[in-house]
């Protein structure tokens, strides 16, 4: 079955005076896996429910291959929700949590049948078909919820944040396995997380959302590396972002004072030479054993095959993702070099609690 182009115009709720959507608009199309990534309390999750019709926007619309779906209740729009933690019924067995969405809508105890045994076996699950939930790995309780959304014959799968329940291991193989099973269906994904990395990982596009808008559209890469806003570098790719002036413009890019490091190169987005700006410095763009810059390592942690670090130059504090080197500590000097040119953003657009 082919998944459905999903269309969001102009969404807007309110929960009193909080604006969970504000003006959402973005469109999905058919097959394509997308993510909604952003923090607790950025719309994302009222988004979802919203396209799965469990609540109802205050105005706009959603659209499943151009037409309006507000109307229809959840069940009549081909739309498989799969909410955090599953919500698997612990009394039944995994068959029977397969089968409830479809003996609720009354299909025939036939067709109830090859739907279950078929999305059982499109998850690999069919030989645990008499299990309950509380026998099963979180990561077989994750597939029995894909295949409970595969079996109602949904064209587009809505995932709410799916993996916070898994280990650090199973995460990587049912995020990969999620995937592959939605693209070899021709599934419309719609993933809805917090974690950054997991976005990264899985998404064909990313949506960064804040505050009940979307920011940016845009490939994993895109969202990355080149972010529209100070806060989608920082939440995204985890930058440190420095204060700075720009003091010299020459086409697309110009040189920022940084304090603590003086002159860099930045690429300012039409800035004008004399604004004020922050410079976004990825973790990974600061390569330790360079010789232009010299700083005092504060404190460190190892992440498997990262070493991050946090470096202190002059007054500023800086986050340093490197390999893992030997014989590091608390109170080593470092030197290190910058990759350029950097991102600048006009001061005025960060919106942050201060900045660092």
């Amino acid at each position: 079955m082919r998944g459905a182009k999903v269309s969001v115009r102009d969404l807007r709720k309110r929960y009193g005076a909080v604006k969970a959507l504000d003006g959402v608009t973005f469109d999905v199309e058919s097959g394509e896996y997308f993510v909604i990534l952003g923090p607790v309390g950025s719309g994302r999750s009222t988004l979802l429910k919203c396209i799965a019709g469990l609540e109802r926007p205050d105005s706009g619309d959603i659209l499943f291959d151009g037409e309006s779906v507000l109307g229809l209740p959840p069940e009549k729009r081909l739309a498989g929700y799969m909410p955090p933690g599953y919500a698997l019924f612990p009394h039944m067995t995994v068959w029977e949590n397969v089968a409830y969405g479809l003996w609720i809508r009354g299909y025939p105890r036939r067709e109830v049948e090859e739907r279950v045994e078929e999305a059982l076996k499109l998850v690999g699950l069919l030989h645990r078909a008499d299990s309950y939930p509380h026998q099963l790995s979180g990561g077989q309780r994750q597939r029995i919820a894909l295949a409970r959304a595969l079996a109602s014959g949904a064209r587009v799968l809505l995932l709410d944040e799916p993996l916070t329940a898994l280990d650090a291991v199973l995460t990587l193989e049912v995020r990969r396995e999620v995937r592959r099973l939605a693209k070899s269906l021709g599934l419309t994904v719609i993933h809805v997380t917090h974690n950054q990395e997991e976005a990264m990982a899985v998404a064909d596009r990313v949506a960064v959302m804040r505050r009940g808008r979307v920011e940016q559209v845009g490939s994993p890469e895109e969202v990355y590396f080149n972010p529209l806003t100070p806060f989608e570098a920082k939440f995204v790719a985890d930058a440190n972002l420095l204060p700075g002036k720009l003091v010299e413009v020459e086409g697309a890019s110009g040189v920022a004072e940084v304090e603590g490091l003086g002159p860099v190169r930045v690429l300012h987005r039409g800035l004008a030479a004399g604004a004020e700006v922050l410079v976004a410095v990825r973790p990974e763009s600061i390569r330790v054993g360079g010789s232009r810059f010299r700083g005092k390592v504060l404190d460190l942690s190892h992440l498997g095959h990262t070493l991050r670090l946090w470096v202190e130059v002059g007054k500023l504090r800086l986050r340093v993702d490197t390999e893992p080197v030997l014989g590091l500590k608390p109170g080593s000097e470092i030197t290190f070099d910058l990759d350029e040119p950097l991102l600048a953003f006009e001061y005025s657009s960060w919106e942050g609690e201060g900045v660092e």
